[in-house]
């Protein structure tokens, strides 16, 4: 299986770097130390940068080299390196290396698709929805998005209605909609002129929900995961464990004095999801305005 990325993008302290390589090492990744100049010798391998920039970054993104952040970076930096279309960011503390997530999770039967025409924001979308799994398409163009539709499976779509022609576009997807239904997830500026006006062409018809952009990646990674039983935030389960164990008697509350085996049953919660949280905490920074 493919990882999550094939670069990655560091200012961290030496035996921090280390512990990162080896971390993907004992995943089973072949890691390579590169430089901004020799990086394409290592066309089979997880590229590790120390000194990373934006221009980069772009070059790693045009060679379809999907690049992570990894260590703590400042505000301008990272605004940055999400204007060149970086999607990914791991900045926990390193105690925490065993939550950095290596690759997709298992493929999900749920086919999404996506068309906002603005490049970045479809690609961010696009990774995020395949590193949990899912079969996603983005599309630029509205006459593909239709044909797209035609031809193929759509259990949910996404659109920027401030971006795309609702006269034009809503009865197209009605029709199809009534055919073949999908759910729809519409982008939209509520404080934008004419937004009554807008409305009326029929948008919410087509997208049961209307999100403003500002509040899209809040409001879409908080929505995972999507099923049943997490609806209602269910996200621990509870089990007990009966064990023997010894139990003490202390003097000063410090120093034991006496001691035996008794029987007891641990009540506990264990966090379910907790693979699928780590991959969307990499997405987490795309919703910091």
């Amino acid at each position: 299986m493919d990882s999550l990325f094939g670069a990655v993008l560091t200012q961290l302290p030496e035996r921090e770097k280390e512990l990162l390589i080896s971390w993907l090492q004992v995943n089973g990744l072949v890691v390579k130390e590169c430089t901004n100049k020799n990086w394409k010798d290592f066309p089979d391998s997880i590229k590790v940068f120390a000194k990373p920039t934006s221009e980069l970054t772009k070059e790693l993104l045009d060679w379809s080299i999907e690049p992570i952040l990894c260590g703590m970076f400042t505000k301008e930096e990272k605004d940055s390196y999400q204007k060149t279309g970086v999607s990914l960011l791991w900045d926990k503390a390193f105690s925490q290396i065993h939550s950095l997530p290596i690759r997709p999770l298992p493929e999900k039967k749920l086919t999404w698709i996506v068309c906002t025409k603005n490049p970045t924001f479809d690609q961010n979308i696009l990774k995020f929805l395949k590193s949990l799994g899912y079969q996603v398409y983005a599309e630029a163009n509205p006459e593909f998005l239709v044909k797209r539709l035609l031809v193929g499976p759509c259990h949910v779509l996404i659109l920027d209605w401030d971006m795309l022609d609702a006269k034009t576009l809503v009865p197209t997807l009605q029709k199809i909609k009534n055919e073949k239904p999908f759910l729809s997830i519409g982008i939209k500026d509520f404080n934008k002129e004419h937004l009554y006006r807008d409305l009326k062409m029929g948008m919410s018809s087509i997208s049961e929900v209307l999100i403003g952009g500002n509040e899209f990646w809040k409001v879409f990674l908080d929505s995972f995961p999507m099923s049943e039983e997490t609806s209602e935030r269910k996200y621990w389960k509870e089990s007990s464990q009966a064990l023997s164990k010894l139990s003490f008697t202390f003097q000063e509350k410090r120093i034991p004095v006496s001691m035996k085996i008794s029987e007891t049953t641990i009540v506990s919660a264990i966090p379910e999801h907790t693979e699928l949280f780590h991959c969307i905490d990499l997405f987490r920074w795309l919703s910091v305005i």
